[in-house]
């Protein structure tokens, strides 16, 4: 059995967060101790947690600027005390001197900051392995360099790591282009608990949808300029008036709501495109619908995507890093050119030949199961196992 520590900034709902949910209790299932740690308010996933996870809402480091309104404004806002402050120092805060034989930021910024922070080894201490994870292809997203003065401080943090897992192929290359690769890389690809996933796509939607009779649903946060929602709802109206009788649903709550909200108003479309909010539970919506879309602009992997295929349900994905490789290249759903144009295409082409959604619903289920977190499991506790399982997905693929 191994101590092991997540470190992240939330647990509210989103795929980062249910990924983070899968993993923790997936590993108290085979024994573990483990300890689910964040680093802001935030804990609406907190019930799906095994009751043998430990979770730790660690308070915001109390400070003079939240006494004090006008240097908090300069001196405190937006995260800017886990800036200034040293990595060291926010180890010291958040971990302390509790002894854990993993330490893992489960995400970028100021999680990757804190864990890079530890202190050097004693003699006569218990080793400590210390694990980044990557989420995104660093090509594209933005974010990485949260919390720290520069860039040559994030390579200097992921230096310090023991083991860097990337979600995909494509994100271990983006993360070797963009900050390097220095010898400890490795792809871990998501996993799945697929019947608990199957379980919970048996109940009835938390928010009714209006249905047409081609069902289409998008499952993520709602930030535009990642994930695409906007052009989603563009390409639904251009299909109606071609007289497709299409809907949509979006599944997910996030900062783009409002924005989102007056566009799909101002295409005259909200008779047929419905927005469900954050959803806890995103998986009766998945199983319901004739076709999943994953319209994003980059991804690292895309939990929904691999979602889709363990319920049987027909992916269609713009060409990006995680979903090309969840779909194989198009052998288990369609890929399309990364635009508005290219998603219209591949809709059009499906609605022309329905043949083509019955074959990928006959395969999906079957690649649903390669992301089994019975297997993938085994491979996240190599990283701090030494009898674990050391086969690797990325070999397996």
């Amino acid at each position: 059995m191994s101590k092991v520590l997540f470190l992240l900034m939330k647990l509210n709902i989103g795929g980062l967060e249910r990924m983070q949910i899968t993993v923790a209790n997936a590993l108290a299932r085979r024994g573990h101790d483990v300890t689910v740690m964040t680093a802001t308010p935030g804990e609406e996933l907190k019930s799906e947690l095994d009751p043998r996870v430990r979770f730790i809402a660690k308070p915001v480091k109390p400070h003079l600027g939240r006494r004090i309104p006008y240097i908090r404004h300069v001196l405190y806002a937006d995260g800017v005390w886990e800036t200034r402050a040293s990595a060291k120092r926010l180890h010291a805060y958040y971990i302390g001197k509790e002894h854990y034989d993993a330490e893992i930021a489960f995400q970028r910024g100021q999680c990757l900051k804190t864990i890079s922070g530890y202190p050097a080894k004693k003699k006569g201490e218990p080793d400590t392995v210390h694990i980044a994870w990557v989420h995104n292809d660093y090509r594209k997203a933005t974010g990485y360099e949260n919390n720290f003065r520069s860039m040559e401080q994030v390579k200097a943090a992921y230096r310090r790591m023991d083991a860097i897992v990337c979600v995909s192929r494509e994100a271990k290359e983006g993360f070797s282009e963009t900050i390097g690769d220095f010898g400890n890389l490795r792809v871990i690809y998501n996993m799945l608990p697929i019947e608990e996933i199957r379980q919970k796509a048996s109940l009835a939607p938390a928010v009714p949808v209006r249905r047409a009779s081609f069902h289409i649903v998008l499952v993520a946060r709602l930030k535009d300029s990642a994930k695409g929602q906007i052009r989603m709802a563009s390409v639904v109206r251009r299909l109606r008036d071609e007289g497709f009788d299409v809907s949509l649903a979006l599944v997910g709550g996030g900062e783009d709501e409002a924005k989102i909200r007056a566009h799909i108003e101002s295409l005259g479309a909200d008779e047929y495109i419905t927005m469900t909010g954050a959803q806890k539970n995103p998986y009766p919506y998945i199983r319901e619908a004739d076709l999943l879309v994953c319209a994003s602009y980059y991804e690292g992997f895309n939990l929904t995507v691999a979602e889709a295929l363990a319920l049987g349900t027909p992916v269609l994905s713009t060409d990006c890093a995680g979903p090309n490789e969840i779909l194989d290249g198009g052998r288990y759903g369609m890929l399309t050119e990364n635009s508005e144009e290219g998603i219209y295409r591949g809709l059009r082409a499906l609605l022309e030949r329905p043949e083509q959604l019955a074959s990928w619903h006959k395969s999906a289920a079957q690649r649903g199961a390669f992301f089994d977190e019975t297997r993938i499991v085994g491979e996240i506790e190599a990283l701090f196992c030494a009898d674990g399982d050391k086969t690797s997905a990325e070999n397996a693929l």
